[in-house]
Formats: C-alpha cells, sequence, structure tokens
C-alpha cells in the first residue's frame, strides 16, 4: 500500500515535470501567462475532464491526475514561496519611497472594492461572514499574470506599472490579514468573538516579533559563515532552511505557513543577500506556484459550467466591470492622469490567485456550501482566462489616451527647424544621442511613442513629441526635406525596418544611421543605400576586447599604461 502511494506520488510528479518542460516553454512562445497555463491544465487532466474517462480508456489513466491530494502539498508550498518573494521585495525604503501609492492608492481600492463586492454578495443571500470574505477575496487581482504581462511588455517604468504594481503590492499584504480572519471563522470559539480574536492577535504579534528579532540577531553571522566556508548548495540548503523554520514555527503558533515565510523573506529583504536568494528560490516558486494553480483547475467542474452558463457568464463581466470602475475613481481620486487610470483599470479587473487560495481556504473548513465555492471558484478562473486577452486592449486603451494628453504632432512642430537631426526612439540611447548633439550646438527634433519618454524630455527643454515613427504621419511631422540626416534608436529590428521604408517613401538620399540588434540586422540594413547600420553588440564586444588586449599586451616604452 504505501509502495502503491509512492508510485502515484512519483508518477504526478513525473506529469509536472512534463508540463514544466514541455508544455510552459509553448504556452511562452505563444505569451500565454504560466499561470493560466497550469490551471487549463489542472482543469483539461483533472478528474472532470480526461480524468472521468480514465476508468473506460486506462491509457488516459496515465496521463490524468485524479486524486488532488498530492497536488495540494505542492500548491501550498508554492503560495508559501510566493509569500517568501513577496516579503523579499519589502524593503522598507522601497515602501517608504512608494508610500503615497501602495498605502494610499493600493489600501483605498482594497476596501472599496471589499465593500461594494461584499455588499452585493450579502443582497444575494450570502451571510455576513461569508459575503466579507467574498468581498476581500474578490478585491484581489492576480498577482502571477499582471506582473507577467508588466516584465513582457517593460511597463516597470511607466506610471501605469508603477500604479499596478502598487496596488498588487498592497493586495499581496492584505492577504495576511484576511488568511487570518479564515482561521478565526473556521475556529470553535468558547466564550466572546472579540477575545478569541485578541488572543490571536497577540499570539501572532509575540510569533512575529519572536522569528524578527532572532532572526536579526542569527541570520546575519549565519550567512556571513555559510558564505565564506560554504560553496553555493550550503547557500541554498541554509535560504531553503530559513523559510521552513519560520514557516513552522508560525503553524505551530496556530497561524498560516505563508505568514512565517513572508516574514522570512522581510528578514531577509534588508540584507546583501537578497537578490542572490531571491534568483535561486524563483524558479522553484514558479513552478510551485504554477502546481498551485492547477490544483485549483482539477477542482474546476466542467459540467457545472454548462449546467450555469448565464450565470457565470453574467457575474464574470459584473465582478470586471465593477472592479474596473472601482479602480478607475480610485486612481483619478489619487490624482493619477487618465491613461494610467484607464490602463490599470482594465489590467487589474480580473480576480486572482489568492481569490483562488481563500475561497478553497473556506470550502475546506465548512464555511462555504460547495456549490457556491464552485460558482466563485470558476468565475475567479474564468476572470483570469480573460486576462492575456484583455491586457492588450489595456494597452491600446492607455495609450489612447496618451495621445489624447500630449501634445500631437503636425507639420507646425517642425516650423524653423533646419539642418536638424531627426531621433526617432527616444529612450536611453536616444536620450543620451540627443544629449551629445545639444552639447555640441546641433538642433534635434525627437519623436518617442512612449509618454513618460516624452514627458522626461519636455523636463529637460529638449523638442521631443509624442508620436508613432511606423506612421507616415509622424515621419510627414519630421520635415525630412530640410534634415540633415535621421537616427533610428529603437530596438524593435520589425519596428526599425518600418521607419527605414517610411523614411525613403519622403526622402531617397537622407542619410539614416539606424540601431541593429543582431548581424543579420546590420547585414539587413546595410544592404540598403545610404543606410549607415550600427551593430551594438558587436561595437561593445569590439572595445571590450580592445581594451583586453591592451591590457594583455605590455605597453612600449613611453606610452600610458592602459586604463
Amino acid at each position: 500500500m504505501k509502495e502503491s502511494l509512492l508510485t502515484g506520488i512519483f508518477w504526478d510528479a513525473g506529469l509536472f515535470l512534463v508540463l514544466a518542460a514541455i508544455v510552459v516553454p509553448v504556452l511562452r512562445y505563444f505569451k500565454v501567462p504560466y499561470a493560466l497555463g497550469y490551471l487549463l491544465a489542472g482543469v483539461a487532466l483533472g478528474p472532470y475532464a480526461l480524468g472521468a474517462f480514465a476508468e473506460h480508456y486506462p491509457l488516459l489513466n496515465a496521463i490524468s491526475l485524479q486524486d488532488a491530494a498530492h497536488v495540494k502539498i505542492l500548491a501550498e508550498l508554492g503560495i508559501v514561496l510566493l509569500l517568501f518573494v513577496i516579503g523579499l521585495e519589502m524593503t522598507p525604503r522601497r515602501l517608504w519611497q512608494m508610500r503615497h501609492l501602495v498605502f494610499g492608492l493600493g489600501c483605498t481600492q482594497v476596501l472599496v472594492s471589499a465593500i461594494i463586492i461584499g455588499s452585493i454578495a450579502y443582497f444575494w443571500g450570502n451571510s455576513l461572514e461569508v459575503s466579507t470574505l467574498l468581498g476581500l477575496s474578490l478585491a484581489l487581482s492576480s498577482t502571477a499574470i499582471v506582473m507577467q504581462w508588466l516584465q513582457e511588455q517593460k511597463l516597470f517604468v511607466t506610471h501605469t506599472g508603477r500604479a499596478g504594481f502598487s496596488i498588487l503590492l498592497l493586495q499581496d499584504l492584505a492577504v495576511i490579514p484576511i488568511l487570518m480572519f479564515v482561521t478565526v471563522l473556521g475556529s470553535d470559539i468558547e466564550g466572546p468573538v472579540s477575545q478569541f480574536v485578541a488572543l490571536t492577535l497577540l499570539k501572532m504579534l509575540i510569533t512575529v516579533l519572536a522569528i524578527y528579532f532572532v532572526g536579526r540577531v542569527v541570520l546575519r553571522p549565519l550567512f556571513i559563515f555559510a558564505n565564506r566556508h560554504g560553496g553555493g548548495e550550503v547557500f541554498m540548503a541554509l535560504s531553503l532552511l530559513v523559510i521552513v523554520v519560520c514557516a513552522s514555527v508560525a503553524s505551530y503558533a496556530g497561524l498560516s505557513m505563508a505568514l512565517g515565510a513572508f516574514i522570512a523573506g522581510v528578514l531577509l529583504a534588508d540584507t546583501q543577500y537578497r537578490h542572490e536568494i531571491g534568483s535561486m528560490i524563483m524558479p522553484f516558486k514558479s513552478m510551485l506556484l504554477g502546481i498551485f494553480f492547477m490544483s485549483f483547475g482539477m477542482s474546476i467542474d466542467l459540467y457545472f459550467i454548462f449546467e450555469k452558463p448565464f450565470w457565470l457568464f453574467a457575474s464574470v463581466v459584473g465582478l470586471m466591470s465593477i472592479k474596473a470602475a472601482i479602480i478607475f475613481a480610485v486612481c483619478k481620486a489619487f490624482k493619477q492622469s487618465t491613461s494610467v487610470a484607464a490602463e490599470s483599470a482594465i489590467l487589474l479587473a480580473q480576480a486572482g490567485e489568492f481569490g483562488l487560495l481563500v475561497v478553497g481556504s473556506a470550502l475546506a473548513i465548512g464555511l462555504m456550501p460547495q456549490e457556491s465555492a464552485q460558482f466563485m471558484l470558476i468565475m475567479i478562473g474564468l476572470t483570469m482566462i480573460l486576462s492575456p486577452l484583455i491586457a492588450p486592449v489595456a494597452r491600446k486603451v492607455g495609450m489612447y489616451f496618451e495621445q489624447k494628453q500630449t501634445v500631437p504632432i503636425g507639420r507646425e512642430i517642425s516650423k524653423g527647424k533646419n539642418d536638424h537631426v531627426v531621433i526617432f526612439g527616444y529612450g536611453r540611447m536616444g536620450q543620451a544621442i540627443a544629449n551629445l548633439l545639444s552639447e555640441e550646438g546641433i538642433e534635434i527634433l525627437a519623436f518617442d511613442n512612449n509618454v513618460d519618454h516624452v514627458q522626461s524630455g519636455y523636463k529637460h527643454g529638449k523638442p521631443v513629441y509624442f508620436g508613432d515613427a511606423t506612421k507616415k504621419h509622424t515621419v510627414q511631422a519630421a520635415n525630412l526635406e530640410d534634415a540633415k540626416c535621421v537616427i533610428v534608436a529603437i530596438d524593435d529590428t520589425k519596428a526599425a525596418k518600418k521607419i527605414v521604408a517610411s523614411i525613403r517613401d519622403q526622402s531617397a538620399e537622407l542619410p539614416i544611421i539606424v540601431r541593429a540588434a543582431t548581424e543579420e540586422d546590420l547585414e539587413m540594413f546595410q544592404k540598403s543605400d545610404f543606410v549607415h547600420a550600427i551593430s551594438e553588440h558587436s561595437h561593445v564586444s569590439s572595445t571590450i576586447s580592445r581594451l583586453a588586449l591592451d591590457h594583455y599586451m605590455p605597453p612600449k616604452r613611453g606610452d600610458n599604461p592602459p586604463i
């Protein structure tokens, strides 16, 4: 019996590894978030899809997941590591820098959303406890999906990225008291509720302070010793040990393991090892968190969807509309621009992984009926499935309002320009080029489709305008007939090719200097007349190699030593 159980666990672990090694890269190739991929895999391989036919088709028994017990153990570890990584980001300096957005914007969004959504849940006949839990859990968005989108689109440095990250950060912090609230509701209380809550808070405070102060005394010298006298495996083992010990202490004190892991992350956030620890833990966190999504995918009953399609559809649309309206209003109340408010509202409209966790916990302790919990799990899952589809819409809406907020481009902006240099792309490279040319007294005219880059140029007195250089009217606004040359300083090869072609439609002999990402791009651009392509990688590598050779070759007598 024991051997059979062990075989089952290893077989399920093998399926997880297959998904991680094969399915996830395919999903990333098609720009599908890994969290969503694992969720769909759980639905497809779970007991309500392929698993339902396993009795009739033995082959399906080998590739389906029917026992969720094995999965949920790993799923809990995924949540523990997620909270640890969140704690690792909680440096006091970072929180202080973002205090207005995190504790102002984020806190208001969670509270307002929880009150409105909870009131609607209570109106539909749920108890006060269940309504409160639903309001709090559905107020949270998906950190895993939204953060991946912001990272892929390079939006972290934008105003939308900062606002979205601040809201998600506060939502992640709110998970701790929400999970404690679930624990209180699921406990057999003898005596006044207020006394029980007070004792629970006191126990949590003592546990947190004990872990924190003991950790402050022990961890730093321990990591220094391990770093000096141990290898990489010792460093990793010590990092995992800190998580396990903190999570176990919190669990023994009657608190959640996730809270202990969060405290462990906060403890290590102020050390010089936080980046190294984060890079080691991240792969484990991603895979185990993926299994968390898979476990909830397995619990979704597809037959339930076919029974109540209208109410599920109406609930999904209603929830996302309500959250989007609340986030938009809160962002405007905190003086965010219309573009930031609109894009953040659409991007964060879904429910998230912590909503799945809270509803699942409420179901496990008998606080929520099976049918209601199943409805909520499916609704949350559907909002997450829709997220990759609405994220590009959010970006387009944000860009639309950005164009409305910035000075519209037109022929009049280039009046008086003569012998100027046109720069398409005002990122880091474009800004550096513009500064060097301006120092030499050369007149420039720059365009970028990122409003933050445009506003940065305005602040420094540079003639930078909002415009997409792949569009014909932007190129026309640059007054190419009076320009000396054009510099294409963007890192998107496909867009750069379109810009070069558009310039050539306006002027056949105007010199063009274009940034090439690879050697293939370099050869492609150099086939055109009057186009000078610069490969950034080859330029950097040749410069570094030349300096290395200067250090390798002994200097001749009278020569200055290399720097």
